[in-house]
């Protein structure tokens, strides 16, 4: 079920970017690098806080590779998925904005050149609409492993 929510959501922000530039505009959507860094900010973070296994662990414990039947998972094993997503989520959050203040300063230096504001703008916004859509699709992962986290603690 997860993965359903997972690709409504890319599929109605494929119809969002193509009805919104005509039909052929998902390429102003896609900028590597715009998306490495997001990527970078992520994956740094949870590797100093020692969460990163943890956070494909969240994963597995949500979409179901791992059984409970034949592996039971424990209250911790729950509690530290639950944090890695949440602090995976706030770096999403925090990784975009800052990257996008950062891009507005660049953007600051560079008045002096009118035709290369729209597409440093475009870039540094790109930045941040993908720390949004990573955060789209964490929260459910979130919900669902506090939702499991609930019921383990409530037996």
């Amino acid at each position: 079920m997860y993965f359903l929510s997972f690709l409504g959501v890319i599929l109605i922000s494929a119809l969002m970017m193509m009805l919104s530039t005509g039909g052929n505009g998902l390429v102003y959507f896609l900028d590597f690098p715009s998306a490495l860094v997001i990527l970078l900010f992520g994956s740094t973070i949870l590797l100093s806080a020692g969460l990163l296994k943890d956070f494909n662990n969240a994963f597995r414990l949500v979409v179901g590779i791992r059984q409970e039947k034949e592996n039971k998972v424990s209250e911790m094993e729950l509690r530290r998925a639950v944090e890695a997503v949440r602090l995976a989520i706030k770096t999403m959050l925090t990784g975009g904005l800052f990257s996008f203040l950062f891009t507005c300063v660049l953007i600051m230096m560079q008045l002096n050149e009118p035709s290369k504001l729209g597409p440093m703008l475009a870039v540094g916004m790109l930045v941040l609409l993908y720390g949004l859509a990573v955060v789209l699709v964490l929260l459910p992962l979130e919900a669902r492993l506090r939702v499991r986290l609930h019921d383990m603690t409530k037996e």
